[in-house]
């Protein structure tokens, strides 16, 4: 199946809605389809029910292997959303503080450190990083696409919601989404509906 602009989020999104109804367990073998693609959607699929109704920024935090993911996912969130101002922090080693030598960022996007990344209404993070406790503000969403713990002060007054099965019930309308000015969270897993999706 070739799925071509916003076509292949809304395919990610129409089967979170059909595994919720249904409740069938679904089971895809590693390589199946594309991973990067698959987690940039659901990314997407979350912010547009735990995000602010107009969001204007956008951070991104990856790395020099991530670059690929960040742009699926910037493609994915316009979907629904056209943010004019977008972030992105490169925490490669040599960048992880500062914004020199981060020239290849996103295109459409500005490098940033990552204090400036995580200021935004809508995150998305594609490796694992350690959160500062005093960097997320009121009303922003955070989509952890890489495999990272969130620091226990952050959990404590986040509203977090899980790949499974908390993306179907929120698309399917079982769950409410974003509640006012709170700070979401969205935990992906290992992507298994969003991958037979896109196989």
């Amino acid at each position: 199946m070739s799925l071509h602009g916003a076509e292949w989020v809304l395919a990610v999104e129409r089967a979170y809605v059909s595994a919720a109804t249904s409740k069938r367990r679904v089971m895809v073998a590693d390589g199946h389809a594309d991973r990067t693609r698959a987690l940039a959607a659901i990314g997407a699929v979350a912010s547009h029910y735990l995000a602010v109704a107009s969001p204007r920024s956008l951070g991104l935090v990856v790395d020099a292997d991530t670059l690929e993911a960040g742009a699926l996912s910037l493609e994915a969130h316009r979907t629904w959303f056209a943010p004019i101002d977008i972030r992105c922090h490169r925490s490669d080693p040599a960048t992880t503080n500062t914004v020199e030598g981060a020239n290849t960022v996103i295109d459409g996007a500005r490098a940033t450190t990552l204090a400036e990344a995580l200021a935004c209404d809508i995150v998305c993070i594609h490796v694992p990083i350690a959160i500062p406790n005093w960097s997320i503000r009121r009303a922003t969403h955070i989509n952890v696409l890489a495999q990272m713990s969130l620091p226990d002060e952050l959990a404590s007054v986040a509203a977090i919601s899980r790949e499974v099965p908390g993306l179907g019930a929120l698309a399917a309308g079982f769950v409410d989404g974003r509640q006012l000015d709170e700070i979401t969270v969205f935990l992906a897993g290992d992507a298994a509906i969003a991958l037979e999706a896109l196989a």
